[in-house]
C-alpha cells in the first residue's frame, strides 16, 4: 500500500490544460479504453511516487535496451561490487524521506515502485503471514537476472533475513523466507 492509498475519498478540481495536452490526453485514454479522469489520476500519482520514492537522488533515465547492453558489458564481479552498493543507496533515500528501513518499506516503497515506474521488473510477494516468495520478472536479459539476484540478496541480508530458497528460470528470479 501506498502513502497515496490512505487518503479516502477524492476531491473535485478544476484545472486548465492546454488544448495540445487535452487533445493527447484524450487520445490517450481512448487507446487504453480508460475514462480520462482515471488516465490523467493514474499519469499524476506515477510522476509523484516516482518524484518522491525514485528521484530523491539524482537518477538517469535509459532505454531498457541500452540499459541491458551496459550490463551485459560487466562481468560478475563488477556485477557483485555494485549490487553491495543496493542496500546503502536504498538507506540513504529512506533517510531522506523520513522512511523506516524494513522488509515491508522495503517492499512497499522500492520493489514495487521499482518495478512500476523504472521498468526493472515486475514484483509479486505470493507469500502469506510470515512466509514470503518474492517473485520478480523481467526481460532485460540473464545478466541482469545475475545482477537482480545479486541485488535483492544484498537487501535481504541487510535485512537481516535468512534466505530459505533462491530460484532462477528463464527470466524470473524467486527467493523464499520467513520472518
Amino acid at each position: 500500500m501506498d502513502e497515496f492509498d490512505n487518503v479516502s475519498g477524492t476531491q473535485r478540481m478544476t484545472l486548465r490544460i492546454p488544448n495540445s495536452i487535452s487533445n493527447v490526453l484524450k487520445k490517450e485514454a481512448d487507446k487504453r479504453d480508460l475514462p480520462l479522469n482515471a488516465l490523467i489520476t493514474k499519469i499524476l500519482f506515477k510522476n509523484v511516487s516516482y518524484d518522491m520514492q525514485i528521484n530523491t537522488l539524482p537518477a538517469v533515465t535509459v532505454s531498457d535496451v541500452l540499459f541491458s547492453r551496459i550490463i551485459d558489458k560487466l562481468d560478475v564481479n563488477d556485477l557483485e561490487e555494485i549490487a553491495k552498493e543496493g542496500p546503502d543507496i536504498i538507506k540513504k533515500i529512506f533517510a531522506i524521506q523520513g522512511i523506516e528501513y524494513t522488509l515491508k518499506e522495503v517492499m512497499d516503497k522500492h520493489f514495487v515502485i521499482m518495478g512500476k515506474y523504472c521498468g526493472w521488473y515486475s514484483f509479486n510477494n505470493t507469500g502469506s503471514g510470515k512466509a514470503h516468495r518474492l517473485v520478480f520478472e523481467t526481460q532485460l536479459g540473464t545478466k541482469w537476472i545475475d545482477f537482480l539476484m545479486l541485488y535483492v540478496t544484498n537487501i535481504l541480508e541487510s535485512l537481516k533475513i535468512t534466505i530459505n530458497a533462491k530460484l532462477v528460470h528463464e527470466n524470473v528470479a524467486i527467493f523464499k523466507f520467513t520472518t
